[in-house]
């Protein structure tokens, strides 16, 4: 008799199972990523019938296919041409029961769409008896998305509508939606949507039906559709006429700053700016400063908060008078409070906007009074923030711009270098793309000290970006100056640029050459000494220095004297031995070809073409397709004139006499014989 032995199950903790559950699953991914079938690549088709065809058995199309051509439905309308817009309405109906990724696909196209048909001459037709009822369709889906998306590009298309079809689309849906009581979201777009709009409308619909519109929706009992509506009230103000603002806008608004709700006071102090830009001197000192102060002295610690963040913004919608001093002296303490760390240690967010709308609150009281926010400019500059220091950087001009000459020289020389060095390199951007603004507040006499701080950039090679920035506002800088400096100091430090180890830097200077050249227009020396160094670049044994020639010629064949100066020997540098010269040299060459074409003169550039048949680089041959037979006619012809004068042909077509010719012609024209 065989005894039974029970066998006990195994006992594991949770943590093991755990494991085990997870390599299971693992495994049956690994299973489904195994079995899962390869999606095949959707690619339009090029021929407009067959892409008629698709879009008119639109439904008949697989869903991937169906995406891709709603995607680019305004490509494949240019494509078709004429056939298709004769069919716009009934291709756009196919698009109505559509599922949710495709509809939301053609809806975002229709902008595009839009521009091609008010470019034929029936458009205005087709967009009102095609588009527009298919957008007004979607209008009343019960998606919120898809309704949104469509007012967002509905608001592009007004432009090109008469008014009354702006208010026949956009308006009465407007005011059906701020209407529906029983959906909150349609009214809470609706806010959102009619500021936006208000710019589309004569002050007749703003004022009697926006204006009203938004205020009733001010007032509803959602705060989400108040929050809104308060919110909206700047981008309408544009729209209104002051009597309006005073007597509608503002009463309301000082009512809506007494709600209890955090957010609509929130919402309130973000909109005053806005509101105080528009209204009268009267309004702003006797309502809108006394409603700001009771917001910076809030007991809500988030509302003192955000009101400290917009005060600079405020103050600088103000022109202050001198019957203005008081009120003028109590916003300026607030805001010199953002010294305090009481106030600062609130967040950067706080700091930022205080350094953004520092030009502007400068601008409001003006320069006599800079002394009394100088400190506050100082700890600025100090503050530990890339962000408030970018600010700064980027607006440094406009506060000497308001200072002028004599207080920028006292006060922000040294700014200015300490910016310029810094290690960030937005600060250093900020600082370079707007120093010829900031230069030209000087006299002509006084500006040779900035030729140093150029200077010090060039000689940093690990700043290469910074040297980039110069190059690209190079030209505004020669204007600030006589040609005697821009000779002898900008002219020095623009050819070093085309030397520079980066491309990048080499390329941006090469192509501001031209600059030099319009400047030192007149015969001279100096023009000469230009015209020697450009040249001395394309001799250079250094191929990156060829190149930079070709990237100088890049902008200097639009100029009158570009084949006698410089085309003879950009032709000599598409032979070069280095590839990169080359592919360099043809850009430029195709360039000039575009503009000048295949005259009788310029027949040489098409055997020019054929003796880049065998070159190896692709770039090159890319730019050679384009000719391709222009080319092969050419080829043709010199094969035919050959075999008749020597009865025989090897191929070859070197030493083509019309090309000798050509470079001899330049040669003499040039005074090298």
């Amino acid at each position: 008799m065989i005894n039974s032995i029970e066998i006990s199950p195994i006992k594991m903790s949770n943590e093991q199972k755990q494991d085990i559950m997870k390599s299971i699953l693992k495994e049956e991914s690994m299973i489904n990523i195994t079995l899962k079938p390869i999606e095949q690549e959707i690619f339009l088709t090029e021929d407009p019938q067959v892409a008629l065809i698709k879009l008119k058995c639109f439904q008949e199309l697989i869903n991937k296919e169906r995406l891709a051509y709603a995607e680019h439905l305004a490509e494949v309308f240019e494509m078709i041409g004429d056939d298709a817009y004769r069919n716009l309405g009934f291709i756009l109906q196919q698009f109505v029961n559509d599922s949710y990724s495709i509809q939301l696909s053609i809806i975002r196209q229709l902008p595009v769409l839009v521009e091609q048909i008010k470019k034929r001459q029936s458009g205005y037709l087709e967009l009102k008896d095609h588009v527009l009822p298919f957008m007004n369709i979607f209008l009343e889906h019960q998606d919120f998305d898809i309704k949104k998306e469509v007012l967002t590009q509905l608001l592009k298309i007004a432009p090109f509508l008469i008014e009354s079809d702006k208010v026949d689309t956009i308006l009465a849906h407007l005011i059906e939606m701020a209407h529906d009581e029983k959906n909150n979201q349609n009214r809470i777009l609706a806010a959102e949507t009619f500021g936006k709009t208000a710019s589309l409308f004569s002050i007749k619909y703003c004022e009697s039906y926006i204006c009203g519109e938004l205020l009733s929706l001010g007032i509803d009992l959602n705060e989400f559709v108040r929050e809104k509506a308060i919110e909206q009230l700047p981008y309408i103000s544009v729209s209104l006429s002051q009597k309006c603002i005073e007597l509608k806008i503002v009463p309301f608004f000082l009512k809506s700053c007494d709600d209890r709700l955090l957010q609509i006071k929130l919402a309130c102090i973000k909109s005053i700016s806005g509101i105080s830009k528009y209204a009268g001197a009267q309004i702003k000192t006797q309502k809108l400063i006394p409603k700001y102060l009771e917001f910076l002295s809030d007991q809500n610690k988030e509302v003192r908060k955000t009101a400290y963040e917009y005060l600079g913004e405020f103050i600088s919608t103000i022109k202050f008078t001198e019957n203005d001093q008081q009120q003028l002296d109590i916003l300026l303490a607030y805001y010199q409070n953002q010294l305090d760390k009481n106030i600062n240690m609130m967040g950067v967010d706080l700091v930022y906007k205080c350094a953004y709308y520092f030009p502007g609150v400068l601008q409001a009281i003006g320069r006599n009074r800079w002394q009394l926010i100088e400190s506050l400019y100082g700890f600025l500059l100090k503050y530990p923030s890339d962000k408030v220091k970018i600010s700064l950087a980027y607006s440094f001009h406009e506060v000497a711009k308001i200072l002028g000459p004599d207080l920028s020289k006292q006060y922000l020389i040294n700014v200015l270098e300490t910016l310029a060095q810094d290690k960030l390199q937005e600060v250093r951007n900020g600082i370079i793309v707007n120093l010829s603004k900031f230069i030209s507040i000087f006299p002509i006499e006084e500006r040779d000290y900035v030729i140093d701080l150029l200077l010090s950039f060039q000689k940093d090679q690990h700043k290469w970006r910074t040297r980039q920035i110069i190059c690209t506002s190079i030209f505004p800088i020669t204007r600030c100056f006589n040609n005697d400096t821009i000779f002898f100091h900008i002219a020095p430090i623009l050819f070093k640029f085309c030397s520079d180890t980066v491309a990048k830097v080499r390329q941006k200077a090469a192509k501001n050459v031209v600059h030099l050249i319009e400047t030192f227009e007149e015969e001279g020396e100096q023009r000469t000494a230009i015209l020697e160094q450009i040249k001395a670049f394309s001799h250079s044994i250094r191929f990156n220095q060829r190149q930079s020639y070709c990237w100088m010629c890049y902008k200097l064949f639009y100029r009158a004297d570009f084949e006698n100066l410089f085309f003879e020997r950009l032709l000599q540098l598409c032979q070069d031995p280095v590839q990169c010269v080359r592919l360099s040299a043809l850009i430029v060459i195709d360039k000039f070809i575009q503009k000048e074409g295949f005259s009788k003169e310029r027949k040489y550039l098409k055997y020019f073409l054929i003796s880049f048949i065998d070159d190896q680089c692709k770039e090159i041959q890319i730019i050679l397709a384009k000719y391709n037979f222009v080319i092969e006619k050419t080829k043709k012809k010199t094969l035919s004139c050959r075999s008749r004068n020597s009865g025989s042909s090897n191929g070859h077509l070197e030493d083509i006499p019309e090309f000798d010719e050509k470079i001899d012609q330049i040669r003499k024209s040039s005074g090298k014989v």
